[in-house]
């Protein structure tokens, strides 16, 4: 991929040239073979995480429980009482 930076001048602001934006979209199906080829000799594949660890069950009961403390605690020390402990 670097290389073909070099080559082309395919750096900030050079995407105002439609030759330059036709060689890039070209280099993607060789980028992609390469890529594969690599992942193949080295016996490693590119793998993704679930993407929302936000919504699993114990993050869900988790942030309800720590809701629950801020609800307790906004309600006990209120700034508009004459005794906010």
């Amino acid at each position: 991929m670097r290389s073909l930076k070099n080559t082309v001048c395919l750096s900030r602001g050079s995407w105002n040239n439609e030759v330059m934006k036709h060689c890039w979209s070209l280099s993607a199906s060789v980028t992609s073979e390469y890529n594969r080829t690599m992942q193949d000799f080295t016996e490693l594949a590119y793998t993704t995480s679930p993407q929302h660890k936000d919504s699993t069950e114990e993050r869900i009961k988790r942030d309800s429980s720590d809701l629950e403390k801020i609800q307790t605690k906004i309600a006990t020390c209120s700034p508009y009482t004459a005794d906010p402990l």
